[in-house]
């Protein structure tokens, strides 16, 4: 199960940033996960919530954002969502090419508190 690795991770990464800021705990993760990415937010969460305990993240929760992976049409440009493996561009019906690959894990917020 990697999501105790990536758990793991954002604590030591959330850990640093609190000391560099000057921040007593974490309050909230807010991650960007990929559709495609793999990570089950449930588990991640528990693990989480399992490893941060008597760390400055103990009460923080992660907030996710869902990222669907996008495409362009070749033919008219449009961007689109490819839902169900459906490459076709919806208002032309042309191939769609990927732009965003739907498998990104990105940590990109640490919502702290206390004195900064």
């Amino acid at each position: 199960m990697h999501e105790f690795a990536i758990a793991q991770s954002l604590l030591e990464v959330a850990a640093g940033e609190l000391r560099r800021v000057g921040a007593e705990r974490a309050a909230a993760l807010r991650l960007r996960v990929g559709s495609w990415s793999g990570v089950d937010e449930q588990l991640l969460s528990e693990a989480f919530a399992l490893l941060a305990e008597g760390t400055p993240c103990a009460d923080a929760r992660l907030v996710f954002e869902q990222v669907r992976p996008q495409a362009a049409c070749r033919a008219c440009g449009g961007r689109f969502e490819v839902v169900h493996w459906n490459w076709r561009c919806p208002p032309c019906g042309g191939e769609g090419q990927l732009t965003r690959s739907g498998d990104e894990l990105e940590l990109v917020a640490i919502e702290a508190e206390g004195p900064q």
